[in-house]
């Protein structure tokens, strides 16, 4: 009777054990991400043909050739693989949905300037459809009409103020209009009142000159 709990508890330890290890060792930095193939030995990653639409994070330190070909990657941001992959000499950016506009701006000043990438000068813009087909190496900054910052977040709070006022300005003009009715509905009824408080007097009047008469 008392060794059954004993034991479901010693089992229940291990597979503990066992998945606090496994998670140990899936975080380890020379691990390799799930879409990708890894050779330590070849100090190689491979991430072909697995509709990727960002660089995998957590790629191993030791990469020296990274293959990013046939993805749907349409930029990459700033530093985000010299500053992850200190080993990285060469790398594959081919077959890929480049979107031309102010975001890729740093990826294309990169391109420009380095020579670990592959075949650069094949790399062509996908999108937008003025734009397609142009190598990246030879786009410009008027080209992506970068000439004034987007400031994304800048916009939408200008937009929210701007529809905060217009709200606030149509209440104002309904508590106008309702305001004015009930003005008008108060004009209304005094002077339907000073009327009849007028025939009423006519009516007494004309009362006290009958009796006076008669």
């Amino acid at each position: 009777m008392g060794s059954a709990p004993r034991g479901s508890r010693r089992a229940a330890l291990g597979l503990l054990l066992q998945v606090l290890l496994g998670w140990g060792s899936a975080q380890q930095p020379g691990s390799c991400p799930a879409p990708c193939e890894c050779s330590e030995a070849a100090r190689t990653v491979k991430c072909v043909n697995r509709n990727l639409t960002a660089v995998p994070p957590d790629l191993p330190p030791y990469t020296r050739l990274l293959f990013l070909t046939g993805n749907r990657l349409a930029s990459l941001p700033p530093g985000a693989l010299l500053s992850l992959l200190p080993a990285l000499r060469r790398i594959s950016l081919g077959h890929n949905t480049w979107v031309c506009d102010c975001c890729i701006e740093h990826l294309v000043s990169w391109l420009k300037e380095s020579d670990q990438v592959e075949g650069k000068g094949a790399l062509k813009c996908s999108y937008p459809d003025k734009m397609q087909d142009k190598a990246l190496v030879k786009t410009n900054s008027s080209d992506l009409d970068c000439s004034v910052p987007v400031d994304i977040q800048s916009q939408l709070q200008t937009s929210y103020v701007f529809l905060g006022i217009v709200l606030a300005l149509i209440g104002a003009i309904f508590l106008l209009v309702l305001f004015h009715r009930e003005d008008s509905k108060q004009n209304k009824r005094t002077e339907a009142n000073a009327r009849f408080s007028l025939i009423t007097k006519i009516l007494q009047d004309c009362k006290q000159i009958k009796i006076k008469i008669t």
